[in-house]
């Protein structure tokens, strides 16, 4: 058993630490070592995304004024986790990043749905602090989202809602030994992040 404050590490995800100079990983909950190899590092992956963010997204639908926000941490799962597949960061590259996770996560939406939600939800937000002209979030439409073309109207609980489906896949995709493409892409973009 470790001590509780002997490990002097840092907080990786909301269960796991890491002392950066040993690169030893513990488990709180257990108060167990783990080995840092890819298994380790899914299980990393998979806790950080869901507890740091989409757990807080989930809590904030109770919130009406929330929605924004909301579909801030779901957009960002996008580029995110498409840099984990393709095995290389999305610099220069982000719009390509955003479209193939778009077209993975929503096979029908159309291209032209494609531009408006990358310029207008994704620019807009993390650019701008807001959406673009022409793009509005409604919670209680039925549709994850609707274009007429021009505009485009996204629910943000049901786009968050689709973006934890794709990780919930993408996480059985990385545990299965079989998939070796896509566990090795994953663990070349987890070592080249920075203090990691």
């Amino acid at each position: 058993m470790i001590e509780p404050n002997s490990f002097g590490g840092f907080a990786i995800s909301k269960r796991y630490l890491i002392n950066l100079q040993t690169k030893e990983i513990i488990d709180k909950p257990n108060n167990t070592k783990l080995p840092y190899n890819l298994d380790t590092k899914v299980l990393i992956y998979e806790d950080r995304q869901k507890t740091w963010f989409f757990d807080i997204a989930d809590f904030l639908k109770i919130n009406n004024e929330a929605g924004f926000v909301i579909l801030m941490i779901a957009v960002s799962y996008l580029e995110s986790n498409q840099q984990y597949r393709n095995g290389q960061s999305s610099r220069n590259g982000s719009t390509d990043a955003i479209e193939q996770a778009l077209k993975r996560i929503f096979p029908s939406m159309t291209q032209s749905e494609i531009d408006i939600f990358i310029d207008g939800v994704r620019h807009g937000l993390f650019h701008d602090g807001i959406t673009k002209k022409g793009v509005f979030i409604d919670a209680s439409q039925t549709e994850i989202y609707k274009s007429d073309g021009q505009s485009l109207v996204v629910n943000p609980h049901k786009f968050l809602d689709e973006v934890k489906k794709d990780l919930d896949s993408y996480i059985l995709t990385l545990r299965d030994i079989h998939n070796s493409i896509e566990r090795s892409s994953f663990e070349i973009m987890w070592d080249t992040q920075k203090g990691i």
